[in-house]
């Protein structure tokens, strides 16, 4: 997304990059009046699944008759989407009203601040939920934790989904690096929610929490998501058994996401949000989040999935199963260049019958991607470049035929592009 797409008051921001630190947005919270004070909050971080858990998290909050702030990130096709207000976007004239106000508090009085476009955004988020007299607010973090923006806030419960290599420039070369950033989000004398695994959790995640003094539960451990009679799900924990669940968000690896959302909700009782099993049922059946195993279209089924790394590659190779996505199966393709694209391609090309990378601006170039296809297809499975990603799209639709599925995935900033002018429609 350019600068056009984007209110005056936030035009700029974009180009100030990644820089990792929370004492501009701190000095930022101070000149509007600290609005992440006056509301309790859930942050949520993880390297994957994080956007989904904060969904079904808001939807179950919502659902037991909570007012609920959102707050996400990246966006699709506006950035208004990544600060909602019981389950909807904020309408336009009030995002402009507080894009305003955030951008003359970022400009003080002579003394500006270098906020970044992210830190922006979180100060809107909070803004609005401040004004809205929201409940609570379910906060999902940018990147890491210890030094994301979103952090300045004080989180009654933290949930930690999972950690793999991703942003490695930025938050370490392993995971246990990975993970002491993330482990940020916890607080003293509070629950943190987990889905690592033993190793990491042993040698990095408990030392860490018991000095810290935070309370930990882990899915698989504490609670647990697991399959039911006729596609549906049971969760269970020391506090509760909940039978026959439909997720509404698609895909096998949503369970766990799931699973997460309902031992949050289950941690927020004790600080004054009881829900039931009813507001869960309700919660987990009715959320909502756009290019996510996203189905737009039945005839060829085409499905929308922004999956960028390894670990996603691989929970998206299962859905991809689970689903049973008919053959032939067209691969369309785009990533941002810093990405481990190799490591992505690896699982998902050999489940595919041919690929098609394509781009938008600021994406990797796909001859380059086409390269690394190749190499990993062997002879037998066609690789094609198409520089336009809804001519793209066009084509696979016409290489699967009616009975067969398109998977277009990659960079979200790519789905959210295409999701603007849809192709798979005639």
């Amino acid at each position: 997304m350019d600068d056009s797409d984007l209110l005056p008051a936030l035009r700029g921001l974009q180009r100030t990059g990644i820089r990792p630190g929370l004492s501009r947005i701190r000095v930022l919270m101070e000149r509007l009046g600290h609005p992440e004070r006056a509301f309790p909050a859930v942050l949520v971080t993880g390297t994957n699944g994080k956007g989904s858990t904060t969904a079904f998290l808001e939807a179950i909050l919502r659902a037991a008759g909570y007012r609920t702030g959102r707050f996400t990130s990246p966006h699709l096709t506006h950035p208004r989407e990544r600060v909602a207000l019981d389950g909807l976007p904020i309408d336009a004239d009030r995002f402009e009203s507080l894009a305003q106000e955030v951008r003359e508090a970022m400009e003080g009085s002579g003394r500006a601040l270098g906020v970044t476009f992210f830190e922006a955004l979180t100060a809107i988020g909070f803004l609005a939920f401040a004004r809205a007299r929201v409940d609570i607010g379910v906060i999902e973090v940018g990147m890491g934790g210890r030094w994301d923006s979103t952090n300045v806030c004080d989180p009654t419960v933290s949930i930690l989904t999972n950690v793999a290599l991703d942003h490695t420039q930025w938050l370490g070369p392993t995971e246990a690096h990975i993970l002491r950033e993330k482990l940020g989000v916890a607080r003293k004398g509070r629950v943190l929610l987990t889905g690592i695994g033993d190793d990491l959790f042993r040698e990095v995640a408990r030392p860490a929490m018991r000095r810290l003094g935070a309370s930990v539960r882990r899915l698989g451990v504490d609670f647990d998501m697991v399959r039911g009679a006729d596609r549906q799900w049971d969760y269970h924990s020391p506090q509760r058994v909940v039978r026959n669940l439909h997720l509404a968000l698609a895909g096998p690896f949503q369970a766990a996401n799931a699973a997460m959302a309902v031992a949050a909700a289950e941690a927020l009782g004790p600080a004054g949000f009881p829900v039931g099993d009813a507001a869960i049922r309700v919660g987990l059946g009715t959320a909502w989040w756009p290019g996510r195993f996203q189905r737009v279209r039945e005839r060829p089924m085409v499905v929308l999935d922004g999956c960028h790394n390894p670990a996603g590659a691989e929970a998206l190779r299962e859905a991809i199963g689970e689903a049973a996505m008919p053959g032939p199966r067209v691969l369309v393709h785009g990533s941002r260049p810093e990405k481990d694209v190799s490591g992505v391609l690896r699982r998902l090309v050999p489940a595919m019958d041919a690929v098609i990378e394509t781009s938008i601006p600021g994406l990797a170039d796909p001859e380059d991607l086409a390269v690394t296809v190749r190499r990993i297809a062997g002879p037998t499975t066609p690789v094609e470049v198409v520089l336009d990603a809804r001519e793209a799209v066009r084509q696979a639709m016409v290489r699967a035929g009616p009975r067969g599925s398109v998977l277009v995935t990659g960079s979200l900033y790519l789905l959210g592009d295409l999701l603007r002018n849809p192709p798979w429609f005639p």
